[in-house]
């Protein structure tokens, strides 16, 4: 099964202060149905779009499995 993912846009509100964040959604396609699935959307991962967009598409040109983004994301976010 192919894993796509996708920077996603989150409006998002702290102590009355809004912000745009990012984070990521794995999607896989449903031969079937003819359709995108989405399977994981993970929310307001970061403030920096750029950074993140190379993550997804370094998730993206290693077909990173499902099960490893977490750990992946956890690793962003400590660095």
């Amino acid at each position: 099964m192919q894993i796509f993912y996708k920077l996603i846009k989150g409006n998002y509100t702290l102590e009355g202060n809004s912000y745009i964040s990012y984070g990521i959604a794995a999607y896989k396609y449903d031969e079937r149905k003819k359709k995108r699935v989405k399977l994981l959307y993970i929310e307001d991962i970061t403030l920096n779009k750029k950074k993140l967009m190379r993550l997804v598409k370094d998730c993206n040109d290693l077909e990173l499995s499902l099960v490893h983004i977490y750990d992946v994301v956890e690793d962003f976010l400590c660095n």
